[in-house]
């Protein structure tokens, strides 16, 4: 994978698309974010290059970490209760 930092390279999407033709992209911009160029249909190595980022890596760090979990048999009990207090019989179909 090739990685454009976009605060000290000048380049054109023209140029990045013939990059990205061969191997991905990571574009780095001024504000530091990070982003991914490479070809729709190539899943395999999108996939590959998704492990490698450090940033996706942390951003699903974060997202693991919250506090904010249910577990499926909670929610399953909140619905019931919201359900109840419409009076909607949930198992309708």
């Amino acid at each position: 994978m090739k990685t454009v930092d976009l605060a000290s390279e000048q380049i054109d999407l023209t140029s990045l698309l013939r990059l990205a033709q061969n191997e991905p992209i990571l574009l780095l911009t001024a504000e530091g974010q990070e982003f991914l160029l490479s070809e729709a249909d190539d899943f395999e190595r999108e996939v590959e290059t998704l492990r490698a980022s450090k940033s996706f890596q942390q951003f699903l760090d974060e997202r693991s970490a919250g506090k904010s979990k249910i577990s499926l048999d909670e929610l399953e009990l909140e619905i019931e209760r919201e359900l109840a207090s419409l009076n909607i019989d949930s198992t309708e179909s």
